[in-house]
């Protein structure tokens, strides 16, 4: 009986070990190289980022180990780095990597590679380069933008800039931003990251944010601004049509003194100017078809060449 229970036992420790792998005793001759390639990264396996001091990541050509390191954990981002370096005599060699998970004991094979560049270094504390499995996804967009428990009666959108009109009367300076990301990323405000729905900030003037994609290749800025919806009533528009060699002109009369109004003419910007002691002025205006916009209030006006 003893004799089974040890037979059972030895089999039972092969079946683990095969199973998981022990911890890989990866070297590299580093003297027999003449180039290096470093690394700032962070290691994820199965969409979770790995952190122990006993994880490690080892950098392949051609089954020969070219680098290696365990995570060091870094206090000022509260978060497990990988730094090292590749060496290599050739340039242009691809890297394969693998990591060493501690807490399964298990190495994972990683299916992206990178091409060896000399004295190249590829992340850095606030963008570390990922190597991970499955791949991460390298998107940063900023899907949709919004506030806690305030109607935004519009909302425009151009390239990487988000208007929000809301009611007059609502305070700008402490709102809570509530708002739809690329799949995995992050959205940052002067390198703190925000929480939808419970981050405050001041929307008195444009607010900066940086979406950082899963990955943390990509990094994309986005500019968000509070506007006020205008009354149709706080508006008067005038206008004399162009004669001979004397142009036309467009004034505006408004109560909403230090808003903007902004003169489109065949779809492209013409002019912007600040409503000033109650008025703007356009003036050597050409004939044809011009827009006026100023918060959510659009009005066309038409210049005619009079002979």
């Amino acid at each position: 009986m003893m004799k089974g229970s040890i037979i059972r036992l030895a089999i039972l420790f092969f079946i683990c070990t095969n199973g998981y792998g022990q911890e890989p005793e990866w070297v590299v001759e580093e003297n027999n190289f003449e180039y290096t390639m470093s690394f700032v990264s962070f290691l994820n396996i199965d969409g979770l980022n790995l952190n122990s001091t006993s994880d490690k990541v080892g950098a392949f050509v051609n089954g020969e180990c070219r680098g290696t390191t365990n995570l060091i954990y870094v206090k000022s981002k509260d978060r497990y780095y990988a730094y090292f370096n590749v060496f290599s005599n050739t340039l242009g060699e691809t890297i394969h990597f693998k990591v060493y998970d501690s807490e399964k004991n298990q190495v994972t094979d990683i299916s992206e590679t990178v091409k060896f560049e000399t004295n190249a270094l590829r992340g850095n504390l606030s963008q570390a380069f990922s190597i991970a499995s499955p791949a991460l996804n390298n998107e940063a967009q900023l899907l949709d933008f919004s506030f806690k428990d305030i109607e935004v009666v519009n909302k425009t959108e151009n390239d990487q800039e988000m208007v929000l009109y809301l009611n007059n009367g609502v305070n700008p300076t402490l709102l809570k931003g509530v708002f739809e990301l690329s799949d995995g990323s992050k959205l940052f405000h002067r390198g703190q990251q925000l929480i939808s729905g419970t981050s405050v900030l001041d929307f008195s003037s444009p607010v900066y944010l940086d979406v950082l994609s899963q990955d943390e290749s990509m990094k994309k800025q986005w500019v968000i601004s509070v506007r006020y919806t205008t009354r149709s009533s706080s508006i008067k528009i005038y206008k004399k049509d162009a004669v001979c060699y004397n142009g036309g002109a467009i004034k505006v009369v408004s109560d909403l003194n230090g808003g903007e109004i902004i003169l489109f003419k065949d779809q492209i910007e013409y002019a912007k100017l600040p409503i000033v002691n109650g008025e703007v002025l356009f003036t050597d205006l050409l004939a044809g078809d011009y827009l006026l916009k100023t918060g959510d209030l659009e009005k066309n006006v038409e210049i005619i060449l009079k002979k």
